[in-house]
C-alpha cells in the first residue's frame, strides 16, 4: 500500500502571503504545488469584467486537485484564496493567512495595482475574516497565521509537520 498523500490548502485574503508560504512549504515538504492562478481559465465558468476576476467552478477545482493528487509523489499544496471552499474530504489541513494590520494589507494591494474598489472589497473580506469563517463552516481543520508583522516560515513549517504527524498516528 502506498503512503497517504497529504493535501494542504492555503487560503486567505489576497495580499496575506499565500504564494510566498506555498512556495516555501512545497520546497520544504517536497510537495507539488497548485497555483490556481495558472488554472483559472480551465476552471472558470466566465470572466466577470466588472469585478475583474474569473468566476470559478469549485467542482472543476476539486477535479483538478484530485488529478494532481494522483500524480503527486508525496502530497500537494493548493495556493488560492478559494482553496478553503473545496470539499472537506479532499483537504487534510487548511491554513488561513490573515493580516491584522489593515494598513499593511492595503499597502500590499496597492503595490499590486489593485483598483480602489478591489482594495476595499479585499479589506472588507479581511475585516470580516471571510476565508476563515467559510473554512470553519465547511468543517475544515483550520490553522490561522497572522502575517501583518511578516511571516515566520520555519515556525509555520514546524506547526504543520506537527499537525501532519498527529494525523498519521
Amino acid at each position: 500500500m502506498s503512503p497517504r498523500k497529504t493535501v494542504i490548502a492555503i487560503s486567505g485574503t489576497p495580499g496575506t502571503g499565500k504564494t510566498t508560504l506555498a512556495a516555501f512549504l512545497s520546497k520544504a515538504l517536497g510537495f507539488s504545488r497548485i497555483d490556481l492562478h495558472e488554472h483559472y481559465k480551465a476552471v472558470a465558468t466566465k470572466y466577470d469584467r466588472k469585478k475583474q476576476c474569473y468566476v470559478v467552478d469549485i467542482r472543476k477545482v476539486a477535479a483538478l486537485v484530485r488529478k494532481e493528487k494522483r500524480e503527486a509523489s508525496r502530497g500537494i499544496i493548493i495556493d488560492s484564496h478559494i482553496s478553503h471552499l473545496l470539499p472537506r474530504r479532499l483537504i487534510d489541513l487548511c491554513i488561513v493567512l490573515t493580516c491584522s494590520d489593515l494598513k499593511v494589507l492595503e499597502k500590499r494591494l496597492k503595490k499590486r495595482k489593485y483598483s480602489r474598489k478591489k482594495i476595499r472589497e479585499n479589506l472588507d473580506a479581511e475585516i470580516f475574516q471571510v476565508c476563515w469563517l467559510e473554512a470553519q463552516e465547511r468543517g475544515q481543520q483550520v490553522i490561522v497565521f497572522d502575517t501583518a508583522k511578516g511571516m515566520k516560515k520555519k515556525e509555520i513549517l514546524k506547526r504543520i509537520v506537527k499537525e501532519m504527524e498527529g494525523r498519521s498516528r
